[in-house]
């Protein structure tokens, strides 16, 4: 997933596809602990308002926010790490 996040940065990937793959890897994790899948829709939530607030014709104009954005990513790839850092094997 942090790799996902790092390729959008650099201009590899749409953020329409980042939104897919973060979902995607999810769903292939295959997590059992809800807590840990809680705080993935959490932090990935903000991240995809961004999407829609780019795509969707209910979104005023102007609505997006690079800056909310940039915020979403940095918060969901330092979350991303440290759950990969964890030495707790019940987190997955």
């Amino acid at each position: 997933m942090a790799e996902s996040v790092d390729a959008y940065r650099t201009g590899r990937l749409r953020l329409h596809k980042l939104v897919q793959d973060l979902q995607g890897l999810m769903g292939a994790a295959d997590l059992h602990d809800q807590a840990l899948i809680d705080e993935f829709w959490n932090h990935q939530a903000p991240i995809d308002m961004e999407l829609e607030l780019r795509t969707e014709d209910w979104a005023p104009p102007g609505s997006a926010s690079d800056q909310n954005l940039d915020h979403a990513l940095t918060e969901f790839r330092e979350w991303v790490v440290e759950v990969l850092a964890s030495t707790d094997d019940q987190r997955t």
